[in-house]
């Protein structure tokens, strides 16, 4: 585990527990745990005492202790957050499961090793390949290691294509996968969409702005298919309506 996932672990567990995310003091001292340096450098730092140091990591320690479970300290912090780490990535089946009240489906709900019932045709088969398929995936991250999702990977699809649920939601603490497993999802779906788009809300942008960024896409991708631009954009709900659409947010937890 590296600082960065440590640091995104560590401030969620915090603002759950407090209401406050991590403060630069409590930040410092998880940083200079993971380097194997000292208080006093954080002292220096912060211009401040070692004694006030010490007191603002022992609350600090207190609080993870009481949200994981065990007693952690400066010595074993690392190997406590991939235990926990580790435990939820074993876990993480069940989280996928428990999503499926989320899942919001077109003409049936199966459950996920049930076939679907219906006859696809030739418009929404699973093995349909748009002839011009528009894909936006700049904010989509690289595909990391991926391992032992392969039951919630074959879920997840059976939903979408099989199934054609509308809205799925990936929920859980951070650190599970819930974007590695999206972005191995978005590898997979993808041709069977007329347009994809995948985007981040990590800005917080507010609905209009959000609204009106897919409106732009989905008009800039269609007067490139048309000889003349002077064809007016469909209101947003028409093209998600008219094609088949694989929209993907991430970062929701932005928005709360």
């Amino acid at each position: 585990m590296n600082l960065k996932e440590a640091l995104k672990i560590a401030n969620q567990i915090v603002s759950e527990k407090t209401g406050k995310p991590l403060s630069d003091i409590q930040q410092a001292v998880l940083k200079v745990t993971l380097q194997r340096e000292t208080y006093k450098d954080i002292a220096k730092q912060f211009d401040c005492s070692e004694s006030n140091v010490r007191k603002a990591s022992a609350e600090l320690w207190q609080i993870i202790s009481e949200e994981l479970g065990e007693k952690v300290t400066k010595s074993n912090f690392r190997s406590a957050m991939e235990r926990w780490q580790s435990f939820n990535n074993s876990n993480f089946a069940q989280e996928v499961v428990a999503i499926s009240s989320f899942n919001i489906c077109g003409d049936t709900r199966h459950p996920p090793d049930t076939p679907n019932s219906h006859q696809p045709n030739q418009k929404t088969s699973h093995s349909r390949q748009p002839a011009t398929p528009h894909q936006d995936l700049d904010e989509m991250p690289e595909l990391g290691d991926f391992y032992n999702r392969t039951i919630e990977l074959e879920t997840l699809t059976t939903w979408i294509l099989q199934q054609h649920c509308r809205l799925i939601a990936l929920t859980g603490i951070i650190g599970i996968g819930k974007t590695t497993l999206a972005v191995k999802l978005v590898h997979q779906i993808k041709d069977n969409f007329d347009y994809v788009i995948w985007r981040s809300l990590e800005t917080s942008p507010t609905f209009a702005e959000f609204q009106a960024d897919l409106l732009q896409f989905f008009s800039q991708s269609q007067q490139q298919n048309s000889l003349q631009n002077t064809q007016k954009p469909l209101p947003l709900i028409k093209y998600l309506q008219k094609y088949r659409c694989l929209v993907v947010l991430d970062d929701i937890h932005h928005l709360f």
